[in-house]
């Protein structure tokens, strides 16, 4: 079966697996063409903010032609 492709709304609020249980979560959203977004991943890990395997797999948009990847850090309050 197919799934069908989830809203941003619907993705927040999922359950994080393995997340820390005495911190928050904070996410980033990155959206676009697929070659933009990808290009800012990997300039992120050039830039050594984030590794490539630590975003979401490419995830489809509302709009288009354009994805999202949501990559998601920690803090504790």
């Amino acid at each position: 079966m197919i799934s069908t492709p989830k809203s941003v709304p619907e993705l927040l609020r999922e359950e994080i697996p393995n997340a820390p249980a005495d911190k928050k979560p904070v996410r980033l959203l990155l959206c676009g063409t697929p070659k933009g977004v990808n290009w800012i991943v990997d300039i992120l890990q050039i830039l050594g903010f984030a590794k490539i395997d630590e975003w979401s797999p490419p995830l489809p948009s509302p709009i288009s032609g354009e994805i999202m990847r949501i990559l998601t850090r920690y803090f504790a309050e």
